[in-house]
């Protein structure tokens, strides 16, 4: 009898917590600013009448790419955003090991995290890094990424 109680517990404990999280989570913010932002270089700049974007990689990443190959879990790419030739803020792309399996298929951009920061360098939590993720979608063919083509023809 204590026994069958016991399943009984564990049943409806199951049946109430899975529904809110116990499966598999997406992590909303996986995305990081990096530290050693300061041996990043920039490889294009985006000129878009009042406002511009200017995208940043390590060099070594920048010659990784030139293989053709995805780029590699743990890479960051850095977009600096202007508006009336101020710098505002920043977005983030970080890629992580199999972060696109918490994610619905039809929202994916591979193991691609998007994330705005202040110029603090902190989160700004006021962004909505799915607009990010929707746009990103149609580049799946250059992993995910709108400035590959710079970036394999940077010359530093």
């Amino acid at each position: 009898m204590l026994f069958t109680r016991i399943i009984f517990i564990i049943t409806i404990s199951l049946t109430i917590i899975l529904p809110f999280g116990l499966g598999a989570r997406a992590d909303t913010n996986r995305a990081t600013f990096p530290e050693d932002f300061d041996k990043f270089v920039r490889y294009a700049t985006y000129d878009w009448g009042s406002s511009r974007e200017e995208a940043f990689a390590l060099p070594e990443t920048i010659e990784l790419s030139k293989s053709g190959k995805p780029l590699p879990p743990g890479t960051r790419l850095v977009l600096g955003i202007w508006k009336s030739d101020k710098l505002t803020s920043y977005f983030v792309m970080h890629k992580g090991i199999d972060w696109g399996l918490d994610v619905s298929e039809d929202k994916r951009t591979g193991d691609w995290r998007f994330q705005e920061f202040g110029l603090d360098k902190q989160v700004n939590r006021s962004a909505f890094a799915e607009r990010c993720e929707s746009c990103h979608q149609s580049q799946a063919s250059n992993d995910y990424m709108f400035t590959i083509d710079r970036m394999r023809e940077y010359l530093p």
